[in-house]
């Protein structure tokens, strides 16, 4: 096991931060390249080695006090990665579908539709243009630094899965609704098998990467609170 303060102190930091890995990681590298310039600094200025080390840490801060700042900027980056995907999957997923029917790629089952399945599909495409226009809403509001972070991306957290669970479970009724047709439908066309499947993949995406915005929303509050704490 590890004895440079160094080490142990960017390890421990590491372990308190949640969000995009790929930021994470930069930050992390970022301050442990500070940390090692700093003590550099001390040991040329005549400190021992671990003393310089140990110099270093202590004026870098905790980490309950450094935290706060990069959870911050993890979940800012969060929230705004989840606004863009959520604001191009939605209306994305509906558009997919006008091109496959357009295509002429699938015949439409015999038989009119039910008038039920024709007021669930306006409500859907009504919900999929509502839950775009506010995660791009949300998605602007990320460039600007009034509203805490946390907040901001609970909010396009609440956004994405609300939308899967609302377009994926109006979808589901209109098929339930005529199983008959919707069965007949499947038969004689294979690819709409595809088309459902992608359907499928791309909501249990949004539901993953909303439920995973929302726990990075909730250790920047734990991380705020924490901090809050100390003062």
């Amino acid at each position: 096991m590890s004895t440079d303060p160094i080490a142990l102190h960017i390890s421990a930091l590491e372990i308190a931060l949640r969000g995009p890995r790929r930021t994470r990681r930069d930050m992390i590298s970022e301050a442990r390249a500070g940390l090692r310039d700093a003590a550099t600094a001390y040991r040329e200025g005549g400190l021992p080695a671990d003393q310089a080390a140990v110099r270093a840490v202590r004026d870098f801060g905790t980490v309950d006090e450094v935290a706060p700042d990069f959870q911050d900027e993890l979940t800012a980056r969060q929230g705004r990665w989840s606004a863009l995907l959520f604001a191009l999957a939605f209306p994305g997923m509906m558009l997919a579908w006008d091109l496959f029917w357009a295509l002429g790629w699938t015949s439409r089952a015999a038989g009119p539709a039910a008038p039920t399945v024709g007021v669930l599909s306006s409500v859907e495409d009504t919900a999929t243009l509502v839950v775009a226009s506010v995660a791009v809403l949300l998605l602007a509001v990320t460039f600007r630094r009034s509203v805490p972070p946390h907040r901001l991306t609970r909010a396009i957290g609440v956004t994405g899965v609300t939308g899967a669970l609302l377009c994926g479970g109006l979808a589901l009724a209109m098929n339930l609704t005529s199983t008959d047709q919707a069965g007949g439908f499947v038969v004689t066309n294979p690819a709409a098998i595809g088309a459902y499947v992608g359907s499928a993949v791309v909501m249990l995406l949004i539901i993953w990467q909303s439920l995973r915005t929302l726990r990075v929303a909730h250790a920047s509050w734990l991380a705020q609170e924490s901090g809050a704490l100390q003062l």
